[in-house]
């Protein structure tokens, strides 16, 4: 099973946040956090932090899904995508998202180690540019040139696959 998470409009071009995550892709996340403690540079605090919230995400799935409970919801999910289905097997617009849902359910409940931290890998970390804040600096003769002060979205995905 995999779980994402998102630092969006982080202060930091995504070309330095870059440099840090090709480091931690495919790592086991203790040697991850070890990697990013290791680098002094601004961007693996920022990389760390979301890896961080990662690993607390995967922890909070795995402490509050029980099996049976997951069985319960896959069960109402398919119900409810087999009472919305119209007649042409398309799903109704307002429950497109339910197959979605359900994947996640099933691959949970697939996965041999249900989360386990010492099984979490870091499958993916990407960085993506962020809408930039632009500011203008005053030049001679009343002109100005633009000041870009580029952001980005951090994503960080792990698997215990």
């Amino acid at each position: 099973m995999n779980v994402t998470s998102t630092a969006r409009n982080v202060r930091m071009s995504p070309k330095k946040v870059r440099e840090v995550t090709r480091q931690i892709q495919g790592m086991s996340i203790a040697k991850a956090q070890a990697m990013l403690s290791a680098i002094p540079r601004k961007s693996a605090r920022l990389v760390a932090k979301t890896l961080k919230t990662a690993i607390a995400d995967a922890e909070h799935i795995r402490s509050e899904w029980s099996e049976g409970d997951v069985q319960n919801r896959v069960a109402e999910i398919k119900q409810d995508i087999e009472n919305h289905t119209k007649e042409d097997g398309k799903l109704h617009r307002k429950y497109r998202h339910l197959p979605g849902k359900l994947a996640r359910l099933e691959s949970y409940l697939d996965s041999e180690h249900k989360l386990a931290e010492d099984k979490l890998t870091v499958q993916e970390a990407i960085v993506g540019a962020a809408t930039p804040l632009r500011r203008w600096r005053t030049r001679a003769r009343g002109g100005g040139s633009p000041i870009i002060k580029r952001t980005s979205h951090i994503r960080i995905t792990l698997s215990d696959e």
